[in-house]
């Protein structure tokens, strides 16, 4: 059922990009519609503030729209175009961020934001989610974007790697190595939850 209904929208994708690349106003918002929440919903999991994750999701579709004729689909679909651009722009979003709090440290502005405690604050991070948190967070960034787009996202490698200019072998491998780490990890800062936890696995 579940392949059915993704084959039946990877072609209502292709369809109406189709007419979006043609500058079909009407089409693109339907994209923004299908897509957007989602899109939304990975921005949201990579920076601090629910507004932050509102403007990259504004940014993605307008980079989308204005780039239009070089976006690079997959079967038809941008989706995971636009997931990617949203990685990319929420961490250049939260480097500047990161940056200016920095600054105002320096300044020794005493009311500067947080940016650790509001993340924790704000989404009420659980004690079970927490050490797994912790763990991926001390992952490289490559490694992160390829659990967070294969694992979280659930696009296929192959999507992926269209997407990284890479070929899919190579995306599967990152994969395997980037569980592989994150397990090793789990095991030696919180080996209590290892076996709780199902996010990882292969």
């Amino acid at each position: 059922m579940w392949r059915r209904d993704a084959v039946t929208g990877m072609q209502a994708d292709a369809a109406l990009w189709a007419r979006a690349a043609q500058a079909d106003d009407a089409a693109f918002a339907e994209i923004f519609d299908r897509h957007g929440d989602r899109v939304y919903r990975h921005a949201r999991r990579l920076v601090a503030q629910q507004a932050d994750a509102e403007d990259v999701t504004a940014m993605v579709f307008l980079e989308a729209w204005r780039s239009r004729t070089r976006v690079r689909v997959v079967d038809g679909s941008p989706l995971a175009w636009l997931l990617v651009t949203a990685t990319n722009l929420s961490r250049n979003l939260e480097r500047g961020r990161i940056r200016h709090e920095r600054a105002l440290r320096q300044l020794r502005i005493e009311d500067a934001p947080d940016h650790a405690e509001h993340v924790a604050e704000e989404q009420g991070v659980t004690s079970r989610r927490a050490p797994v948190q912790s763990s991926f967070g001390q992952l490289s960034r490559r490694d992160q974007e390829i659990l967070m787009l294969c694992v979280i996202e659930e696009l296929p490698p192959r999507e992926v790697a269209v997407l990284m200019r890479v070929p899919a072998g190579t995306v599967r491998t990152r994969l395997s190595r980037a569980k592989k780490r994150l397990r090793e990890a789990l095991e030696a800062g919180h080996p209590d939850v290892v076996s709780q936890w199902r996010g990882v696995q292969g």
